[in-house]
């Protein structure tokens, strides 16, 4: 007898059992009741503990075994004191063009089609019985007696909410700013061509036109906004290096400003109302290319100067400047890297706020705010004028809402 042979078939027998067994052990065995990995029961979780929260895309679950409602209930502050705060739905519909003025704040509701002003009680008074259909971009003055309303197909009107007047526009101009006291206005000029294109001022009905400098083919990175001060119509980045750029104020009478470099890209600014700050965000690879927020001198002759990191990530458009030297701004809980190239992106995750005193860079969580939805994502803010409220729109719903400040 060839005892190799055997050998060798016998191996292959027990090699072919051993691989059934363990297909079945690993696949068709049903297991004994015992204990699962870390020593509890298989199937019992552990106790989470008082005070915990699940959230799934932005809206709680039960907490501890009680309905989110009475967590809601129970654990909510009404008042923002740096814990979860209660929010307080304004106006339904798509609201857009939130502006603070003397008279209060104003609105557009894209679904009615018409403006409001929220009233001292905090009720909704229509600013004009006229309707304005499919507004596109609302620019207002400072006084908030009148806006230059832009519409899809290219048309602009002035209207004045105070006489009911109404002027058209060019077409040609997009991207408006009013003067302080709101009888002029800078506009970018497209003429067709990049010899064409130009930073523009006039009256605010349109009339006494002039250049103020050439846009050529930098719209995009040409920001119109009148300074404070009224000396500056617009503000013009280009990359200084591959990680910083370069701002140059284009005076409203081709003063010779001089400019000033940040640290990073994406330069977006905002001035604070007497002009004595100007906020802005940039991102660079230091900061993951994630937004964050700077400050620095607003007045003209200082302009740029003593620039702060505050240590934010956000952008200009979900700040609100308070009283003195103070601002609001919805911080983005978790961004991720990349999400100062995708602004858009930040809508998917939930705010918080935080008070920032402009004079120290000393931040604050003043709200983690807490509504129907669960959480927000909060842009076009604005305080009103006794301080008590903080107004914003809802990027996920374009719903106005508004928490209690004191």
């Amino acid at each position: 007898m060839n005892y190799k042979k055997l050998l060798i078939v016998l191996l292959f027998i027990f090699f072919v059992l051993g691989i059934g067994f363990g297909l079945y052990w690993v696949f068709f065995r049903t297991p004994e009741p015992g204990t699962g990995p870390g020593g509890f029961n298989a199937g019992n979780i552990p106790d989470i503990g008082p005070g915990n929260i699940t959230v799934v895309n932005g809206l709680a679950n039960d907490v501890n075994g009680l309905p989110w409602q009475q967590y809601v209930t129970d654990k909510v502050s009404p008042v923002a004191t740096g814990g979860l705060t209660a929010v307080t739905e304004v106006a339904q519909g798509n609201i857009s063009g939130l502006d603070a003025s003397p008279d209060g704040l104003s609105f557009y509701n894209q679904n009615s089609q018409q403006f409001f002003k929220i009233g001292d009680k905090g009720q909704l008074v229509p600013l004009s019985d006229k309707k304005f259909f499919q507004v596109q971009s609302i620019t207002w003055s400072g006084k908030g007696d009148k806006a230059i309303l832009e519409y899809p197909d290219g048309s602009n009107i002035l209207y004045n909410f105070k006489t009911g007047k109404q002027v058209t526009l060019p077409l040609e101009l997009e991207d408006f700013s009013f003067s302080t006291d709101g009888g002029q206005i800078s506009a970018k000029w497209m003429g067709g061509s990049d010899d064409n294109n130009w930073v523009v001022a006039a009256k605010d009905d349109g009339s006494g036109m002039f250049l103020i400098e050439p846009l050529g083919d930098q719209s995009y990175n040409t920001q119109i906004g009148f300074s404070p001060d009224n000396q500056i119509a617009a503000l013009y980045t280009t990359h200084y290096d591959s990680q910083r750029q370069e701002v140059f104020p284009i005076g409203l009478n081709g003063e010779n400003f001089k400019s000033f470099v940040v640290s990073g890209s994406g330069f977006e600014s905002k001035w604070s109302p007497g002009g004595e700050r100007l906020i802005y965000s940039v991102y660079s690879d230091a900061t993951d290319y994630n937004p964050t927020m700077w400050v620095t001198q607003g007045r003209t002759s200082e302009l740029g100067d003593l620039k702060v990191a505050l240590n934010v990530s956000t952008w200009p458009d979900k700040c609100a400047f308070g009283g003195g030297d103070s601002m609001i701004c919805a911080v983005p809980q978790g961004l991720p890297r990349g999400a100062g190239l995708y602004p858009e992106i930040a809508s998917k995750y939930p705010d918080n706020f935080y008070s920032i005193d402009l004079n120290t860079g000393v931040k604050n969580l003043i709200a983690s705010p807490v509504g129907a939805r669960g959480s927000y994502s909060a842009y076009n803010l604005s305080v009103s004028s006794d301080g008590t409220r903080l107004y914003f729109v809802d990027k996920n719903t374009g719903t106005l809402q508004s928490i209690r400040l004191k």
